[in-house]
C-alpha cells in the first residue's frame, strides 16, 4: 500500500508540474542518501516507508519517461538522434535477457530487477532531457544553470561535513550503512557499520594518511564519495570550460573542485581530467592546458597527504598485491584476457551477483551478466554519441558540444573501473548534458547557444526566462 500511495503521489506531481518535475528528480537523487537515513536513524519513518522513499526518484523518472514518450509520439515529427538506436537496442536486449533468465534458467528475480533498473536508467534520462530540450530549449538551458547552482551549494555542505563534522556524525544522525543493510537489504560487506558509512565514503585503501584533517571522505548529502565525485565533475567542467567567468562562477568552481578533490575518488579525477584535456586540445588552448597540468602535478608532488595517497595507490595497484586497489588492475587485465574466451559470456551468465568473476569492471558487468550484445551495443552507443556531437559542433553549438564529446569518450575509459554511468545519483547530471545536446540536434534552430553563457543570479521562479 505504501508503494502504491507513493506511485500515485509522484504520478500526480509529474502530471501537474511536467518538465519542472525534473528538479525534483535531481534534488531527490542528490539528497536521498542523507535525508532518508536521517529520518530512519531517528525513527521518524518505518522500514517500509524508508524503502518506499528510496524508490521515489525512480518513480518520478519513470513517470517522466512515459510522459516524454507520449510527447515524442504526438508532437515531435523529426528523425530521432542516431545514438538512441544502440541505446534502445542495449535496453531492449537486457530486458529480454532478464526475462529469459528468470523464466528458463532460475535467475534471481530481485537481483535481476535491480540490474535491469540501472540498465534502463540512461535511456530514461536521455529521452526525458532530449524531449524537454527539443520542445522547451529555454527550460533546458536554464535547468543546466540551476543544477550547477544546486550542486555548488551541495559541494559546500559536503566540505563542511568532511572537515568539521565529528567522527560519529553519520552513526548518530544519518546512518547510511544501516539504511543499506536493513532497508535496502544489501550485504554488510563493504559497509563500515561503526562509522555508519559504506567503504567508498570512508578513509580506506591508502586514504588513512589524510585522517589528520579529514574524518571521512567528502560525501555530503550523497552519502558516498563516488556519487558526490561524479556529480561534481559536471559543474567543475562547465564552470571551467563553458560558463563565462565572474565572481559567482569562480566561487562555485572553487567549492565544486574542492568537493571533487576531497571525495578522494580516483576514477572521477581521471574522468574529469580526461574530458578537460580533450576539450582544451580541441580548442587549441595549449597554454591553459600546461597551466592546469602543472597545477595538478604540483599538488601531486608537493602536497604530502595527496602525494602519499597517490604513491600508495601506485604501489598497490599491481594485480595480486592483496590490496583492494589491485582489483582495478585485475579487472582491466582479466576482462581482455578472459572475458571473450569464456563462451558463457556470449549470452551472459545471468543475473546473480556471483556470476561476475571479473572484479571492478563495468564492461565485465555487461558482458558477464547480459552477454556480448549488451557490451557491443554500449560501445556502439558511446561512439555514436561522439560522432553525433562532432557533426553537430561543426554546424554550431560548439562550446557545449565539445564538452559532450569529451563525456562520451570519458565514459569509455571509466567503464573499465566500474559501471558508474549506470548509477543514477552518480551520472545523472552528466547524462543531462548529453541529453541537452541530443535535444539540440533534434531541433537545431532552437538548440543550444553557440557560445558560452553567463552564469548569472538564479531566477526567483521556475518560469521560462
Amino acid at each position: 500500500m505504501t508503494y502504491l500511495t507513493l506511485l500515485l503521489l509522484t504520478a500526480l506531481f509529474v502530471y501537474k508540474y511536467r518538465e519542472k518535475s525534473l528538479y525534483a528528480v535531481f534534488v531527490v537523487s542528490y539528497t536521498q542518501n542523507f535525508i532518508v537515513p536521517f529520518l530512519f536513524t531517528h525513527g521518524y519513518v518505518s522500514k517500509e516507508v524508508a524503502r518506499a522513499l528510496v524508490l521515489a526518484k525512480d518513480f518520478l523518472l519513470l513517470e517522466l519517461f512515459v510522459w516524454s514518450l507520449v510527447v515524442l509520439v504526438k508532437r515531435l515529427h523529426r528523425p530521432l538522434p542516431r545514438p538512441l538506436l544502440p541505446l534502445a537496442l542495449l535496453t531492449a536486449y537486457c530486458v529480454f535477457r532478464f526475462g529469459v533468465g528468470v523464466a528458463l534458467f532460475d535467475d534471481d528475480l530481485i537481483s535481476g530487477l535491480y540490474k535491469l533498473k540501472i540498465i534502463v536508467f540512461p535511456l530514461e534520462i536521455l529521452v526525458v532531457v532530449m524531449t524537454l530540450t527539443a520542445l522547451k530549449p529555454d527550460f533546458g538551458r536554464r535547468f543546466l544553470r540551476d543544477i550547477t547552482y544546486i550542486l555548488s551549494a551541495l559541494a559546500v555542505v559536503a566540505i563542511v561535513l568532511a572537515f568539521w563534522a565529528p567522527a560519529d556524525f553519520w552513526v548518530e544522525n544519518a546512518n547510511v550503512a544501516e539504511l543499506q543493510t536493513d532497508v535496502k537489504g544489501n550485504s554488510d560487506i563493504g559497509m563500515y557499520l561503526d562509522q555508519g558509512l559504506p567503504a567508498n565514503a570512508t578513509m580506506t585503501s591508502g586514504r588513512e594518511m589524510l585522517m589528520s584533517f579529514l574524518s571521512f571522505r567528502a560525501s555530503g548529502t550523497f552519502g558516498e564519495g563516488i556519487a558526490l565525485a561524479f556529480s561534481m565533475s559536471l559543474p567543475v567542467l562547465l564552470l571551467s570550460l563553458y560558463f563565462s567567468k565572474n565572481i559567482i562562477s569562480v566561487l562555485a568552481l572553487s567549492a565544486t573542485s574542492s568537493a571533487l578533490l576531497f571525495s578522494l575518488t580516483r576514477s572521477a579525477w581521471i574522468f574529469c581530467v580526461f574530458v578537460a584535456i580533450y576539450v582544451l586540445i580541441r580548442r587549441g588552448r595549449y597554454s591553459l592546458l600546461a597551466i592546469v597540468g602543472g597545477t595538478i602535478v604540483t599538488l601531486l608532488l608537493f602536497w604530502p597527504p595527496l602525494n602519499e595517497f597517490v604513491g600508495n595507490t601506485i604501489t598497490h595497484i599491481a594485480p595480486s598485491s592483496n590490496n583492494p586497489d589491485s582489483e582495478h588492475a585485475e579487472g582491466i587485465l582479466w576482462f581482455y584476457a578472459r572475458g571473450f574466451s569464456d563462451l558463457r559470456n556470449i549470452l551472459g551468465k545471468g543475473m546473480r551477483d556471483e556470476v561476475q568473476e571479473i572484479p571492478e569492471s563495468g564492461y565485465a558487468y555487461l558482458l558477464e551478466h547480459f552477454g556480448l550484445v549488451a557490451y557491443l551495443s554500449f560501445l556502439w552507443f558511446c561512439f555514436s554519441l561522439y560522432w553525433q556531437f562532432r557533426k553537430d559542433s561543426a554546424e554550431g553549438n560548439e562550446a557545449l558540444m565539445t564538452v559532450a564529446q569529451g563525456i562520451a569518450l570519458g565514459i569509455l575509459i571509466i567503464m573499465h573501473f566500474s559501471q558508474y554511468p549506470f548509477s543514477m545519483p552518480s551520472f545523472m547530471s552528466l547524462w543531462y548534458v548529453v541529453g541537452l545536446c541530443l535535444g539540440g540536434s533534434v531541433l537545431p534552430n532552437k538548440g543550444l547557444p553557440s557560445s558560452p553563457v553567463v552564469l548569472s543570479n538564479p531566477p526567483l521562479s521556475l518560469q521560462p526566462v
